[in-house]
């Protein structure tokens, strides 16, 4: 069996090394932090779990929060406007959203309590050339191996040179809880504002992200200083909300809402890039790009930790049948991994850019329409699905078609 290193212990190097060690293969994560140092940190992200994710968490035997009450079960769409869009779709399989403070530390114990090894290592270009001469093969699942220049960017993949979005997040108390739970997703011309409900270490509470076009309104949430002042950043949260996303300023109580924990709040830009997805080490030994080091999508489509399960998935597949781990199988591996994203990335990038007309049709269509809604929101669990449905007018109007002819 092989040896192999994982750098990284996000969602996409802890779900490769789980798998791999399902199937008796030899693994060592290289993380950047201790388990300790993630669960006492600022916040990741905070990711829905789709119900394909949460399957192969139930693989994994690391689905600790598949219970109803951590249940996310649809999309509530808004768009004011004329026409008035507004539609609660029905995902097909329960999501759940959770902060990675929680999530990552777990998944780490379980690894190491199932006979894992892990070490601290800072991921750079001579780190990561000096434990692949300990193994067979590298794959680099940190988003900060972006910085090597080991996998330099793909400008045939990647359209954007800048942050197409400005984003603000966190998690705060206030916000009333829906029922059934459901993402709540309000569009605007300044960008767009969505809130769920996040499982943290001390119990449920709402994220909140704030998606700001750069130049507009809801840009300036991104350089307020929410540490220094707390209270004005949440009072321009609280009256941005009220002018863009009225509906959920409705469930907001104002004496009761507020940053969770001081520093539970996530600022900036990123630039949406698909980078070269391999790379020949001065080892001699190969290196695979997977995760955020290898393809970083806008997370307004929520599908970052969920296309790095999927991946992780794919190639644990290709190890465990073997060698050699040379640049050959480094290009394989890496063009089937890329038929699995690109559809994600093509869909991310379509929603992130100038409104298309089609995509609003839809919209429409699902407001009057509850199979149209429930179809849409489930394919946020089937992205290749989403992006055949979304790609063009033509292929629109078929899957439309298609949805209202099978009643």
């Amino acid at each position: 069996m092989p040896d192999i290193a994982i750098v990284g212990a996000g969602v996409s190097g802890l779900h490769l090394a789980l798998r791999l060690q399902q199937a008796g293969v030899s693994t060592t994560v290289y993380a950047e932090r201790s388990p300790e140092e993630v669960a006492a940190g600022r916040p990741l992200s905070l990711p829905v779990r789709f119900g394909n994710t949460v399957r192969r968490e139930r693989e994994l035997d690391v689905a600790h929060w598949d219970q109803p009450e951590n249940h996310t079960l649809g999309v509530h769409l808004v768009a004011a406007g004329e026409p008035d869009i507004r539609f609660l779709g029905r995902l097909d399989e329960p999501a759940s959203g959770i902060d990675l403070r929680l999530y990552l530390p777990t998944l780490t114990a379980d690894y190491l309590n199932r006979g894992g090894r892990m070490e601290v290592l800072t991921p750079d270009a001579e780190g990561i050339d000096r434990v692949s001469r300990r193994h067979d093969l590298v794959v680099a699942a940190s988003g900060r191996t972006a910085r090597t220049g080991l996998f330099p960017r793909d400008p045939e993949r990647s359209p954007y040179t800048e942050p197409q979005r400005i984003l603000t997040a966190g998690l705060f108390n206030g916000i009333a809880p829906v029922e059934p739970g459901h993402i709540h997703f309000q569009v605007s011309g300044a960008g767009e504002i969505f809130s769920t409900r996040i499982l943290t270490a001390d119990g449920p509470v709402h994220g909140m992200v704030v998606e700001g076009l750069p130049g507009g309104p809801l840009e300036q949430l991104a350089s307020h200083d929410h540490a220094a002042d707390p209270a004005g950043f949440e009072k321009t949260l609280l009256a941005l909300v009220a002018e863009y996303a009225p509906d959920l300023r409705a469930r907001i109580t104002d004496s009761e809402f507020g940053i969770r924990r001081p520093g539970d709040v996530i600022q900036g830009g990123l630039t949406p890039t698909v980078r070269r997805g391999w790379a020949t080490l001065p080892s001699g030994r190969v290196a695979l790009a997977l995760g955020d080091a290898w393809v970083l999508n806008d997370p307004l489509t929520g599908q970052g930790a969920n296309l790095g399960s999927r991946c992780a998935f794919e190639l644990a597949g290709l190890i465990e049948r073997g060698g050699p781990f040379d640049a050959s199988f480094a290009e394989r591996a890496s063009e089937r991994l890329w038929r699995i994203a690109e559809p994600v990335v093509s869909w991310s990038n379509l929603n992130i850019g100038p409104p298309p007309e089609h995509l609003g049709g839809i919209f429409v269509t699902a407001t009057g329409d509850q199979r149209v809604a429930d179809a849409f929101v489930s394919n946020f669990n089937h992205p290749a699905d989403m992006w055949e449905a979304v790609k063009s007018p033509e292929a629109t109007e078929a899957w439309l078609r298609d949805v209202t002819a099978a009643g």
